[in-house]
């Protein structure tokens, strides 16, 4: 007897959770229902005996209202049970499915063995599991760096992370239940992602991965990597992921890399070749000035000596802005930035065509840096050559120079006006031997990219209808005092 009601009591505790859902669910409605009618028929009970004294008031009127009222009550506690009944297995059922389907005893469960037809005995527990669980797992989504859109079957948007937003330029309360056509036509305007995502779902084809380009926040163009994997439900497709990577920052790396390697293979070429042009071009302009000597200043001849020295000697500057790019690394040195933008300008300032070019001077207080002085200046030299032979005659060419603690960087811009440069010479300008000049070796501005790389620095540039501008940035580290 006592190891039967053990039983009994284990029986109850380890059910405690299906009891109380699926007993004092239903307990609890019939009582929240019947409380009030009871209440009533107490009251009515003590009411129709005096009632039934009044003259158009019989017993059997009292018996029929008494009747009514407990038929009422029966009716109410079955409706009762049976919703507290309904609401334990809408509450019971995903529960335990989830339970099923998510593994949740197998991650933290397992030493709780479980007997058979124990499920809701153990669903306090799995549930704070799940719970975690699913916590983890959101956890997980949010933190990626990637962006990640869920779609159901129909297209339609379930799930989006704070990446997707972020890449997107949208809120998920905005994009949430959105169609997969009005995402991709009007939000990304990309109907190669539509293309992507609707063969994932009309074929149940697993993997899907392209390169696509979406609009972006304030109408800039994205190149994104996109990648789609179908959700399975019991075997069967139940819509499909996105995944997303904003490839910007990956393709400027790519484009660096590949800009340095061409430099280097530029200048291990140069290195090459320097001797076998040099000592040519000497022995082709000694031997012009020999010529002169003999001449008069009006014998014809002399004026085509001139032209020979001046294009040896021409072509002798594009040898050695070649072989700067094998230039070896130069002594490093403590240096004031703004002393050698000063420099460089005053360097280039032939270059100016008019004398009403206004020149704006907005360096600021910048640190010392230990850098290569003279590779240093010619860089600049290069940059401000380049704004001064594109700044038209009552143009304007501004130099700044600022200095950021945040990022420990200094910024040097070299600007100037007028017309803009096109996107297509400015995906390619840093080239070597790219140029629009007609006149241009294309290798001013190779080697002002190549010496600031090596620095450590980038330098970009930017081209609206107000202003052309090239920014450096190089690190500030080593620095010791202000200049």
């Amino acid at each position: 007897m006592r190891n039967a009601l053990k039983k009994i009591v284990r029986q109850f505790l380890t059910r405690k959770y299906q009891f109380s859902l699926a007993v004092l669910l239903p307990l609890f409605l019939i009582l929240f229902a019947l409380g009030p009618l009871f209440i009533t028929l107490s009251h009515v009970e003590k009411i129709l005996p005096a009632a039934g004294q009044a003259p158009d008031f019989s017993s059997a009127s009292a018996g029929r209202v008494l009747h009514a009222l407990r038929i009422v009550m029966a009716v109410s506690a079955a409706a009762a049970l049976a919703a507290g009944i309904a609401l334990s297995y809408a509450i019971l059922a995903p529960l335990r499915r989830f339970a099923e389907q998510s593994g949740v005893r197998a991650a933290g469960a397992v030493k709780h063995r479980a007997e058979p037809f124990d499920d809701f005995g153990i669903l306090g527990r799995d549930f704070g599991l799940m719970m975690s669980s699913l916590n983890r797992h959101v956890s997980v989504l949010e933190s990626l760096s990637g962006g990640v859109i869920a779609f159901d079957r129909d297209g339609r948007v379930t799930t989006i992370n704070s990446s997707a937003e972020r890449i997107l330029g949208r809120h998920a309360a905005e994009l949430l239940g959105m169609p997969l056509g009005d995402l991709c036509r009007t939000v990304v305007q990309c109907p190669e992602m539509e293309r992507l995502i609707r063969a994932g779902l009309s074929h149940d084809r697993p993997f899907l991965s392209e390169e696509v380009a979406i609009i972006g926040p304030g109408g800039a163009k994205t190149v994104i990597g996109l990648t789609t994997s179908l959700l399975k439900d019991n075997g069967k497709t139940s819509g499909v992921v996105a995944n997303f990577m904003d490839l910007s920052g990956i393709r400027l790396m790519h484009e660096d890399l590949q800009q340095r390697l061409r430099l280097s293979g530029l200048g291990m070429l140069a290195a090459g070749v320097a001797h076998e042009v040099r000592n040519p071009l000497g022995a082709i302009k000694g031997m012009a000035q020999l010529i002169q000597e003999d001449l008069p200043d009006n014998d014809p001849r002399k004026k085509y000596c001139r032209v020979i020295e001046q294009e040896a000697e021409r072509l002798n500057s594009t040898v050695e802005g070649l072989l700067s790019l094998a230039h070896g690394p130069d002594t490093h040195v403590s240096c004031d930035l703004n002393a050698l933008v000063l420099q460089a300008r005053e360097l280039a300032s032939h270059a100016l065509r008019s004398d009403r070019v206004e020149i704006v001077d907005e360096r600021g207080d910048v640190p010392l840096i230990t850098a290569e002085r003279g590779r240093l200046v010619q860089a600049l030299l290069n940059l401000f050559l380049n704004a001064f032979e594109a700044v038209p005659a009552d143009g304007r060419v501004r130099f700044k120079t600022s200095y950021s603690a945040a990022s420990a960087n200094i910024t040097i811009e070299i600007g100037n006006s007028g017309t803009p440069i096109p996107q297509e010479v400015q995906e390619r300008m840093f080239e070597p031997f790219y140029t629009t000049k007609e006149k241009g070796t294309g290798l001013g501005l190779a080697i002002a990219h190549q010496i600031i790389a090596a620095q450590g620095g980038a330098i970009t540039v930017t081209s609206t209808e107000q202003e052309t501008v090239f920014r450096v940035t190089l690190p500030a580290g080593g620095m010791a005092q202000r200049a």
